[in-house]
């Protein structure tokens, strides 16, 4: 093929390298003794933060997305027709958000 004339991969290169795979192999099993020697003697440690979101994060994913109580008693106030909403009050949120996405 062109492409392995042009990266100079001809059959000799090819099978020259197909030879070295099979004696690689006794050098990858050595390197992979090597490897779990160092292994087992390697060590990690989480620092106190780490340990913290760790921990936040095993709460979060079991917190449900919907708290059905409260959009229950959302539900109930919207039916009685108590459920008010102060627009200037979500309007002065709205603005700020805006504002704390533009600084």
């Amino acid at each position: 093929m062109k492409i392995k004339e042009t990266l100079g991969l001809g059959s000799q290169a090819i099978d020259n390298r197909e030879r070295a795979g099979g004696a690689g192999k006794a050098g990858d099993k050595a390197a992979t003794a090597s490897g779990a020697q160092a292994a087992a003697s390697d060590r990690v440690e989480l620092s106190g933060r780490s340990r913290e979101m760790a921990k936040a994060a095993e709460t979060l994913s079991a917190t449900p997305d919907i708290r059905q109580q409260r959009v229950a008693e959302i539900r109930r106030r919207i039916d009685n027709q108590e459920y008010q909403v102060d627009a200037e009050k979500v309007a002065g949120k709205m603005i700020m958000d805006f504002l704390r996405e533009i600084v």
